[in-house]
Order: C-alpha cells, then structure tokens, then sequence
C-alpha cells in the first residue's frame, strides 16, 4: 500500500462520521480516480457488482489491522487515530471534498449513476437491470461497452501488473479460458496465487485452469544470469518436460482451434524469458495460430 492509497482511503472516509457501506467506498472510490485523482491510485475491473479493486479491500483490511479504520454495522470508518492523519493531508481532502459535492447519492442511486457514466465497469454486473430499473438506454450502453475484440491465443505475464490491469488485459483480449503453467501457483505479488486468481477470473468470467505438469521445477530456475542461460534452461525443458504432456499439448490444441480466446499465464513479463513461450510454439505448430502478447 501506497501513502497515497492510505491518503486516498482515509480522506474519503473522513466524509461521513457515520460511515461507508463497502460498496460505497469502492464505487466513490472508483470516481475519485477517474474524476478527482490526479494519477489514478487504485485500478477496477468489472466484476459481479460493478467496478472493484481487490486490491482497495486488501488495503483496507490492512487499514484496519494499524486501527486507523474500523468496521461497524457493516459500514467503514476512522478510528480517533485516522481522523488525526486526516488532518495532515488537506491537498487530498480538498479533492475529495470536491468529489463529493459533485455526487451526493449513496446506496442503489449511487451505483446506478456509476453505471450510466460508465458503462464498462457494468458489463459483469449481475444486478444491472435491477439497478437500473429498465433504463433501456443505459443498459445498451453497457452491452456496447463490452469488448469485441477475440484473441485466440494469448501470452500474458503478471510481473510489474496489478491484478486489475491484468484482468482488464483479459476481458479487453477477449480471454475465456487462462491457462496458469506454473509449477507452483504461489506468489508474493498480491493477487496471483491460485485462490485469488482463481476467484478473481471467476469474477470477471474466465475460466482458471492450472497445469503444474508444464511448469518448470524451480531447482530449475536458480541462477539465470542472462538470455543465454534462459534459453539452455528452455532447450531442457522441450527436451525433458514437454515430449511427456503430448496429450494435454494436443488437448489444449485442440481448446485454441476452438476460437474461444485462451491465454498462458506465467510470472515474466517478457515472454522470451518465460517457459509459456515454449508451451505456445508448441501449440502454434499444431493449430497454426500465431499467440499474441498481451
């Protein structure tokens, strides 16, 4: 967590002694980076209620850990010691000030008027048309919103990406189906290890398969120096680790011909250093179906 995403929490909070509903923070939230902020402190993706930032809630639950907010009848709000940092951060709380003078719904309306200003973020939302209530024309807006480009197959690597970018990456590629190839799905990156990302797809309706059989041992990975060193490990790994998944190659061959849009998910961002390249080719000369990076 950054200091301005402690900042950005707890000046929105200050804006109602009695509180915020979760919802509510992530949707004032949600404005106050498209709107307010002058870089964008938190990232959204479209999921089952609307724009959401897993990455706020982790914030927020570590905010509460430190007792600068606290959670009472379902509503967040500061602590006596988060109202006392409020104070020391008036350039944020003018802006937030500003944001809330310009939107003064709460609840339902709220969310709705984040719906029709931007309908991207409602694209997965599983209570649109309730709370819409029959807004033909901003329900339009909302299917026209979704993306139409299909990528069938894709590489994508969650080094230096917020989960939400990752995910936006997704949904704009036209992804149904990740394919996770490591080893071992665990990370020190907050959003990608198996249970969150797994969740997380599920939000924004991708289906998470997870492959460790084309994964690379990590004794495997220990020294990596240079391309050169990457590029012996990956003869070693066509070698030695891909002739034993012949069937699942062709069964996830046979997935990509299918045009339903399937990425390869790993760690690096640079797809010359990662084993999912070599998982692609392999596909690539079955199928003929060049990946693209994404």
């Amino acid at each position: 967590m950054t200091s301005k995403q402690k900042n950005s929490i707890l000046c929105l909070l200050s804006l109602d002694p009695e509180g915020f509903k979760p919802v509510e923070v992530q949707k004032f939230m949600f404005l106050y980076a498209q709107e307010f902020a002058k870089e964008p402190v938190y990232e959204f993706m479209p999921c089952s209620y609307g724009c959401y930032s897993s990455t706020l809630r982790k914030d927020m639950e570590r905010l509460q850990e430190m007792r600068l907010i606290k959670e009472v009848n379902k509503k967040w709000m500061l602590t006596d010691e988060g109202q006392f940092e409020v104070v020391t951060i008036p350039a944020t709380m003018r802006r937030f000030r500003d944001m809330s003078r310009r939107y003064t719904v709460r609840g339902d309306d709220l969310i709705a008027e984040v719906y029709r200003r931007y309908p991207y973020c409602a694209i997965n939302s599983k209570i649109k048309e309730e709370r819409l209530k029959g807004d033909r024309a901003a329900l339009k807006a909302i299917e026209e919103a979704r993306p139409t480009k299909k990528t069938p197959l894709a590489s994508i690597g969650y080094e230096g990406r917020s989960l939400e970018n990752y995910g936006n990456a997704l949904i704009a590629n036209g992804i149904t189906v990740l394919c996770d190839v490591r080893k071992n799905p665990i990370s020190r990156k907050y959003g990608f290890s198996r249970s969150t990302l797994e969740n997380a797809c599920k939000d924004i309706h991708i289906e998470y398969r997870h492959y460790p059989e084309l994964g690379v041992p990590s004794y495997e990975r220990q020294d990596l120096s240079c391309q050169a060193d990457y590029d012996d490990l990956f003869e070693r790994y066509e070698e030695k680790i891909l002739p034993k998944q012949s069937n699942l190659i062709d069964a996830l061959a046979n997935l990509v011909a299918l045009d339903v849009g399937v990425a390869f998910t790993c760690f690096e961002s640079n797809p010359a250093q990662c084993h999912r390249t070599r998982v692609i080719n392999a596909i690539t000369r079955k199928t003929g179906v060049e990946a693209e990076l994404i």
